[in-house]
């Protein structure tokens, strides 16, 4: 009854939200990666919760013999076991000192910083770092990945049934791994409960899931198990919102991009040990590049996340808050125009919070006590701040800098480029007659774009020559339409002038005329009084 009540009260609260227009995301996109801790890649990130000093664990249970974290230089390493089982000797009920023994390995405590990660810090600079955001269940990649899709996991706690999957009613099967599909599910298995794709779809909302397994991307696997639910098996038509994930960036191209998106790497995309960081970090930000340059990019929001612990080490204790997790913390980035800027998020969350978002966004019912209990991130936007622009990468920083700072040379470039933007608006505004000028317009303008393309390639000594180019053409012009002005000056004051002394010339000469006329006028009068003087004498 009590979760009953908690379900109704939420939807009303979401769907007021949504229609209430509070909330400008019109579209979700999630980035779901594989394999590591918080620890693991933002343990020293500045003001965050990360490695506390001087932590170390054991090798042994009760041994003298520690491992402290060291700094992985190798950006490719062995894969670590990370089932359920070894999860849990790990978590050593709450006391997170069981890792090393657990791996049989000091590779656990590695992690790793900004000089391999700098894309995935520069996010989280300029935008939202979670730093309390944890796995919904202490194991691996199935159970995980049902949680973002369906706020449970069926009871499964690996990636096989292999007698964990304790609920017969709910999940039935197996694993069929294949040299072509490593990661494939059996088709006997079948989840029969309810995705957040059935509340979509009741609601008209359209969402594509995009597989990075792009031979098998409409077959049930780990990182895939939607074609094994009951209600995409009894409409096999619905497994054409999945995607290979190449088509991702040919949607958004195209202006096809749906309103809520899952996007799964493939595995050398994937930051799976024993695939390189580099190659993950390279194309996450091929894809958020491509949202930020596309017409979504004002209404969207990107959640960047990963799958479980991967085996590697965190040192904070996860919330139990029931029988199957919460699972290990693990890296959340939020990125979107109204994301905070620079801001680190201590709520605590987990998959089944972007899950609650999306219902909080559109309206729609919870799935489970899960998400009915989980936070809904809105903590971490502002939606009446200025939108934020965006970070295309690599980008104009200082290396190894956070905050995320611009370097002097990058500096130099975009002051340059906003002395020249200021100028070619004024010269656009100006209407130049001069055929001399508007010729100098036209080539720096093209100085200018050229300075534009050298500064997004961030190649700031060239824009920085384009930019000044471009400033001393624009200058230039306008000194060719003053001059211009100059002589329409004169010509007009020496217009002025001769129509002056034309006119001074006329007067005078009317008014020379004018005192003749009347001393001629008197002269007569002065004649006719002598004669009629001299005719009275008479």
């Amino acid at each position: 009854m009590t979760f009953a009540v908690l379900v109704l009260v939420s939807l009303s609260f979401q769907t007021n939200l949504a229609r209430g227009a509070i909330i400008p995301i019109q579209h979700i996109v999630i980035l779901y990666q594989e394999n590591r801790t918080f620890d693991q890649y933002f343990g020293t990130y500045p003001g965050a919760n990360g490695l506390p000093m001087n932590v170390a664990l054991p090798k042994a249970r009760g041994s003298n013999e520690i491992v402290s974290p060291f700094h992985l230089t190798n950006t490719s390493t062995r894969d670590l076991d990370h089932s359920s089982r070894v999860a849990r000797i790990a978590y050593d009920n709450g006391k997170m000192d069981g890792f090393v023994y657990a791996e049989g390995s000091d590779l656990t405590m590695g992690y790793y910083d900004h000089r391999e990660l700098p894309y995935y810090w520069d996010y989280a600079s300029k935008f939202v770092l979670m730093d309390n955001f944890f796995s919904s269940e202490m194991g691996p990649s199935l159970p995980n990945h049902l949680y973002l899709i369906a706020g449970q996991s069926g009871e499964l706690t690996e990636n096989t049934q292999g007698g964990t999957c304790e609920s017969r009613e709910i999940c039935q099967g197996g694993s069929n791994r294949t040299s072509n599909n490593p990661y494939g599910l059996s088709n006997n298995l079948t989840f029969n409960f309810t995705t957040v794709m059935d509340q979509l779809d009741n609601r008209d909302v359209s969402w594509k899931y995009y597989n990075g397994d792009k031979d098998n991307y409409k077959d049930a696997g780990y990182w895939n198990p939607l074609p094994a639910f009951a209600s995409f098996k009894n409409n096999p038509a619905r497994l054409n919102n999945l995607a290979p994930n190449d088509q991702f960036l040919v949607d958004l191209a195209k202006g096809n991009l749906a309103q809520v998106v899952w996007v799964i790497p493939t595995e050398d995309e994937s930051d799976h040990p024993t695939a390189n960081v580099e190659v993950g970090q390279k194309y996450l930000v091929t894809a958020i590049n491509a949202i930020m340059q596309s017409e979504y990019w004002p209404s969207t929001a990107i959640f960047v996340t990963w799958d479980d612990y991967g085996g590697w080490y965190d040192h904070v204790a996860p919330p139990q808050v029931d029988t199957f997790g919460l699972g290990f913390r693990v890296p959340c980035l939020i990125i979107s125009p109204y994301a905070k800027e620079g801001f680190i998020d201590h709520t605590q969350s987990e998959f089944t919070s972007i899950l609650k978002f999306i219902e909080t966004v559109h309206g729609l019912p919870t799935l489970t006590q899960r998400d009915a209990m989980a936070s809904n991130m809105l903590e971490a936007f502002d939606f009446s701040q200025p939108p934020n622009p965006p970070l295309i990468l690599p980008g104009p920083y200082m290396p190894d800098h956070y905050p995320l700072t611009w370097s002097q040379s990058a500096t130099q470039a975009k002051d340059l480029l906003a002395n020249a933007t200021s100028l070619k608006s004024q010269a656009l505004a100006a209407n130049f007659n001069n055929s001399e000028a508007l010729s100098t317009v036209a080539s720096a303008t093209d100085e200018y774009n050229l300075a534009q393309q050298a500064f997004a390639a961030s190649d700031f000594p060239t824009a920085q020559q384009h930019a000044q180019n471009a400033i001393n053409l624009f200058q230039r012009a306008y000194h060719f339409e003053q001059a211009n002005t100059v002589q329409e000056d004169n010509a007009y004051l020496n217009y002025t002038l001769v129509t002056a002394a034309i006119a001074i010339i006329a007067v005078g000469t009317v008014v020379v005329y004018s005192a003749r006329k009347k001393r001629a006028g008197k002269r007569t009068q002065q004649s006719m009084r002598s004669n009629l003087d001299n005719s009275f004498q008479m």
